[in-house]
């Protein structure tokens, strides 16, 4: 029988970051994935022959701390950085566009209603004070609400905690913004998880998480890229996003940690109040006092866990809670580069032909996209997070061609009639259509496509309900409530069973915050011997080689 001192289920990112940190520690480390990558939804795909992506576009969210203390840099991870960052369509074929020189983007926030770049920058300054103001680290256990609130003893400060966990999105952007133009702007950014739209209740938190990072970190001196309120500042990783999955999997061997792909588990092994390890698909049994699962919080609790009770009551609770997911995914092969019809010259549709996109041109745009979601209808408006990653990274595509992979929000899991295997082509065309309102071209230049639906995303990717945070990011289900009240420190009931991934705080995309947590709260328990009497000595120093095996 096989034995470690960890075993982490899941070989998404998260359980790639943990992985690299504890055997940093002088653990032995297995990773078990169940699919044949590493990654997850930022794993390298080849969609078509030659045409490759990842289902994530932007490592905006991945966390410097990380990518510093992993050396993935060392690992080869490079990063290119695009101006501009972002183009966002507006109406009647206009383009917001987001140039490096902020002169350049207070410009065209001006063209929109006199005084609004400094109205722009007035609201992210407002979060980011309220961020400091609460004074939580995202590097730490969630807060309880009395941590949470501990520091709010102003009338200000009430007002700004009611605007972010009570009020709307767009309540905020009426508040600090004249015009709709730099509403729709900021619009996605507050509905990227969750079926919520901008009138939705608590939706400012989804602007937080940014400020919330800043305010965890005392910065070296210079430039910060998560100081850039839009998305794509960090650049984009040579070679597409399975460049920074390629780096921490090399991290994590060079650590010593042992890799296995193609490698399900069935069952968390728990023996009394302890963990004693997994037993695999193939009925491997694999001994380990600890275990981490980075993979969906309801999937374990209801799938590995088994019966027992001292999970009865959390299995019973997390079994009527609904993922609410709306990931569809579409991948274009494209026989040339796509031209926005706004770009003045061949070198100006170049550059925004690299940047990321978002397509919503209004606020309303994204109340009847959500609306048609809550009805149960693939949305008339699709969504659009677009980026043609080939433009800066040619391998992806065959030579003189390019790949266009486009994140539609608002694909509802359940579909009021018929089914996805119906409705996933004639999204595709609308995905398509819309786009072109702002690249003509597209239509004639997508040589072939390849399309996930919802159902899709839960069957090969194991998102429940196509939910890419494994639940929603919003109040109601962020702190002290992720994944639930009373399991929300990365401990359980289970000696030994930890739990990590997107369902735990603080949740996000491609951050690593998770499996970074989770390792430094396993390391402050084996130091300070609260893991029971099977640690033969306790870990000390990251450098230090430890066994926590009681052979």
């Amino acid at each position: 029988m096989a034995r470690y001192d960890v075993i982490i289920v899941g070989g998404g990112h998260n359980g790639l970051v943990a992985s690299r940190y504890l055997a940093a520690a002088g653990l032995r480390v297995l990773v078990l994935e169940k699919r044949s990558a590493f990654g997850g939804p930022a794993a390298k795909v080849e969609w078509m022959p030659g045409y490759f992506c990842s289902v994530t576009n932007s490592p905006g969210s991945l966390e410097p701390k990380i990518v510093r203390e992993m050396e993935l840099e060392s690992f080869g991870l490079r990063f290119v950085k695009p101006d501009p960052t972002l183009v966002h369509p507006l109406e009647d074929g206009r383009l917001f566009v987001g140039w490096r020189d902020r002169a350049r983007g207070d410009a065209q926030l001006e063209s929109y209603a006199p005084g609004e770049a400094e109205r722009y920058r007035r609201m992210f300054e407002y979060l980011e004070a309220f961020a400091r103001r609460l004074g939580v680290s995202v590097f730490d256990a969630p807060p309880t609400l009395a941590q949470l609130t501990r520091n709010l003893t102003t009338r200000e400060d009430e007002e700004a905690f009611a605007r972010v966990f009570f009020g709307s999105a767009r309540a905020l952007f009426d508040d600090f913004l004249d015009s709709e133009e730099a509403k729709a702007i900021v619009g996605p950014m507050a509905v990227v998880s969750g079926q919520v739209s901008p009138s939705t209740p608590g939706t400012p938190i989804n602007l937080m998480m940014r400020p919330l990072s800043i305010a965890s970190v005392a910065f070296d001196e210079g430039y910060d890229p998560r100081r850039m309120p839009l998305r794509g500042s960090t650049g984009l990783p040579i070679g597409g996003m399975g460049a920074i999955i390629d780096a921490m999997v090399a991290s994590a061997r060079a650590a010593g940690v042992t890799l296995r792909r193609e490698t399900g588990v069935s069952a968390i092994r728990i023996r009394g109040e302890r963990v004693k390890g997994v037993v695999t698909e193939d009925g491997e049994e694999i001994d380990a006092p600890v275990v981490v699962s980075a993979i969906n919080p309801r999937t374990t609790l209801l799938d590995l866990i088994g019966d027992h009770p001292d999970w009865a009551d959390m299995q019973a609770r997390i079994g009527r809670r609904s993922m609410r997911g709306k990931a569809y995914k579409l991948i274009l092969a494209l026989d040339a580069m796509p031209r926005y019809a706004a770009a003045a010259d061949d070198a100006e549709a170049a550059l925004l032909a690299s940047a990321q996109y978002r397509t919503a041109p209004t606020l309303d745009y994204l109340e009847e996209s959500h609306a048609d979601m809550m009805l149960g209808r693939a949305p008339q408006n699709p969504v659009i997070w677009g980026l043609c990653p080939s433009m800066t990274s040619p391998g992806l595509a065959p030579e003189g061609k390019h790949i266009m992979s486009m994140n539609i929000g608002n694909a509802p899991y359940c579909l009021q009639q018929g089914d996805w295997a119906e409705e996933r082509d004639r999204l595709a065309r609308r995905c398509i259509e819309t786009a072109a309102r702002w690249m003509p071209n597209l239509p004639d230049i997508v040589s072939d496509y390849r399309c996930i639906d919802p159902v899709e995303f839960e069957s090969d990717y194991g998102l429940v309900e196509a939910n890419i945070t494994h639940g929603d990011t919003l109040p109601w289900n962020q702190f002290w409530m992720r994944p639930l009240p009373g399991l929300s420190g990365y401990r359980t009931p289970t000696a030994g069973l930890y739990l990590s991934g997107a369902g735990t705080w603080p949740g996000n995309f491609v951050s690593g915050l998770p499996g970074h947590n989770t390792a430094h709260r396993i390391l402050g328990d084996l130091a300070a011997g609260r893991l029971g009497t099977h640690t033969r000595h306790t870990v000390s120093m990251p450098q230090e080689r430890s066994e926590v095996w009681n052979s």
